[in-house]
């Protein structure tokens, strides 16, 4: 695999640093061969996972989202780290979308979210860091 198919960005987990994030998955992901709608897509899940890794993850310091994107065949892969307090977000409950918006629980849309802008949501913590792993498959 040449340098070009894998894109790398460590940030400081910081709200301030979301446009960052999304400037870069935007660039990788077109630069790898999704189409418009695709990065979009893309582009809001990594802001959603990103954003939950900001306010939930990193509750008493903050600590470097360690993002990877690569291309595997027909799919783009990303990849965020972190070393936040162990959070999978795939254990969140599916939203009641019929509950008044003031009774659901805080973060479920978000996981329910990732699932439907993406192909595949993965997870798992491993030597002390969270790695949430996003597959889109291009068409």
């Amino acid at each position: 695999m040449g340098m070009d198919d894998e894109f790398e960005l460590q940030v400081k987990a910081d709200l301030e640093n979301l446009s960052i994030i999304a400037d870069f998955t935007t660039v990788s992901a077109g630069k790898l061969g999704l189409n418009d709608k695709g990065v979009f897509q893309l582009q809001l899940a990594v802001d959603e996972a990103a954003s939950n890794i900001i306010l939930h993850g990193y509750t008493h310091q903050t600590g470097p989202i360690h993002l990877t994107i690569c291309k595997e065949k027909n799919n783009i892969i990303i990849r965020i780290e972190d070393r936040g307090e162990p959070f999978n977000p795939l254990k969140v409950l599916k939203p009641d979308l019929g509950a008044p918006l003031e009774e659901r629980s805080p973060g479920g849309l978000g996981i329910h979210f990732l699932k439907t802008m993406t192909d595949r949501v993965h997870y798992q913590f491993k030597d002390g860091k969270n790695i949430l792993t996003l597959v889109k498959t291009i068409d």
